[in-house]
């Protein structure tokens, strides 16, 4: 513990007193529910400087793997500690909570696997002539220093699927969290001291990501760099990361095609589930649901029926499903695209404003330039919008300028494969939602929706470098 009694700066295995303090808001209520020890530029210089430093001493696979199981066994013994500090911090509820820690603990274990399945090839070398017989082959060796900036939506997950991997490569890490969700990865970081890694290999800085994050790029001991959150943000770090590798997980309105053969109960149910967990706050959230106008109607009635009997509020209330959002200027500004959808659009459920909170909101067809349509809502709002064909549905996710994922709902299968082919996104779920990921499989964008490929399998590989080794064999 810092000498202050404050945790927030973690360097070198100690945690650091600092002169800054800041406060974590309750998302509900807008009360301050805690303090952090602020980062300052110094601590910056003295985390890198410690990074690089445990960097050039790789540890090895099969202690990176037994120490990533013990940061899974420690999150499940201790559970409750993780979840009060996940609620605190993002204002989700307790099934949004116990949800994400099981991810992040899964994730944890896949990675702790990949440790040890680290491996180059070898690599058939066609004689010069003569005398000339040579073995060529790769390894795979760690990048060194990789700097994780996480956002607030996933604090859990999303920071697991960061610094998972890249321990298990073999690499250091530095830590920065969303300024408004800096108590989970304090409680990781700690989890990771508790396990035995050594010092260096996982530093944590806090504060604004205007100055923490931005003093972080461009520093030529990083050779990565991983980060979460805006396609605006993405610019700044793909633009400052200099010759660093980037992974860059952005923005989206993802959307799901519903077509006439789709089973409308199924689409109901998983619509009204992917749209709303978290109030809306994921990349995936099923913003755009783009459906058949033949069955427009009845699927609109179906959604109306489940989403209005979803309860918006306090997240710590029994039965709460959908908390506030992140904050109360977020939410007045989720409120506000919800009025401007238009002549032609209409509000069939929700679209209320309580503090932080908004109500689960279900739009029908608003305007085609309309925001909800257009840009990243990140709140829980989703809009029905009619189609003639599922080939014009593809043209209106192609047209736009994100591509993280898309679902599809059909029973004709080479519709499905037709979509799977021609959409221009990182994933393509068939008969699910946009939602849906497993934290195995390769999720990643192209256009302003990223690049680089989250899942630890994948990460790994991203996070290594291959160094190709000769033996001139002849004489």
């Amino acid at each position: 513990m810092a000498a202050n009694g404050l945790r927030g700066t973690f360097i070198d295995g100690e945690w650091r007193a600092t002169d800054s303090r800041s406060p974590v808001l309750n998302k509900f209520t807008g009360i301050p529910a805690a303090e952090v020890a602020s980062s300052a530029l110094q601590d910056v210089e003295d985390a890198l400087e410690g990074a690089y430093r445990a960097s050039r001493r790789t540890i090895p696979a099969d202690e990176r793997q037994a120490i990533l199981h013990r940061v899974a066994n420690i999150m499940e013994a201790d559970e409750e500690r993780f979840l009060e500090a996940y609620q605190l911090d993002t204002g989700f509820t307790r099934s949004d909570a116990t949800g994400e820690f099981a991810r992040a603990v899964n994730v944890y274990r896949l990675s702790a696997e990949e440790s040890i399945r680290v491996a180059g090839e070898q690599i058939p070398l066609k004689p010069a002539g003569p005398g000339d017989d040579r073995l060529g082959f790769s390894l795979r060796v760690p990048v060194g220093v990789v700097v994780a900036i996480a956002p607030f939506n996933a604090p859990l997950s999303t920071v697991a699927h960061k610094i998972g991997p890249a321990i298990a490569a073999g690499n250091a890490v530095l830590l920065k969290p969303a300024e408004q969700t800096p108590l989970t990865s304090i409680e990781i970081v700690e989890a990771f001291a508790e396990a035995g890694l050594p010092p260096g290999y996982l530093q944590l800085l806090t504060g604004r990501g205007q100055v923490i994050g931005n003093a972080l790029l461009g520093d030529n001991r990083v050779r990565f760099y991983t980060f979460t959150g805006s396609t605006g943000i993405g610019r700044v770090v793909s633009a400052h990361s200099g010759l660093a590798r980037t992974h860059l997980e952005l923005g989206s309105n993802s959307a799901t095609i519903v077509t006439a053969s789709a089973d409308l109960d199924r689409v109901a149910r998983q619509v009204a589930r992917a749209g709303f967990r978290k109030a809306g706050q994921v990349c995936t959230s099923v913003q755009r649901v783009l459906a058949d106008r033949t069955i427009i109607d009845d699927l609109a009635e179906r959604l109306r029926e489940r989403i209005s009997r979803l309860s918006a509020g306090d997240p710590w209330a029994p039965g709460t499903d959908v908390g506030p959002l992140i904050s109360r200027g977020e939410a007045e500004r989720v409120h506000s695209w919800i009025g401007e959808i238009g002549p032609s659009g209409a509000k069939i459920a929700g679209g209320e404003i309580d503090g932080s909170v908004v109500t689960p909101t279900l739009l029908l067809d608003p305007d085609p330039d309309s925001n909800v349509l257009n840009r990243e809502i990140f709140g829980p709002v989703a809009s029905l919008v009619p189609t003639d064909t599922t080939d014009q549905a593809i043209g209106m996710i192609n047209s736009g300028p994100y591509g993280l994922q898309a679902g599809i709902f059909t029973a004709d299968i080479g519709e499905a494969f037709r979509a799977v082919h021609d959409l221009e996104v990182g994933g393509v779920i068939v008969n699910d939602t946009s939602s849906y990921h497993a934290d195995a499989m390769p999720y990643s964008g192209v256009k302003e929706s990223g690049h680089g490929a989250e899942g630890p399998k994948y990460t790994v590989e991203d996070m290594t470098e291959t160094r190709m080794v000769v033996f001139n064999l002849g004489q």
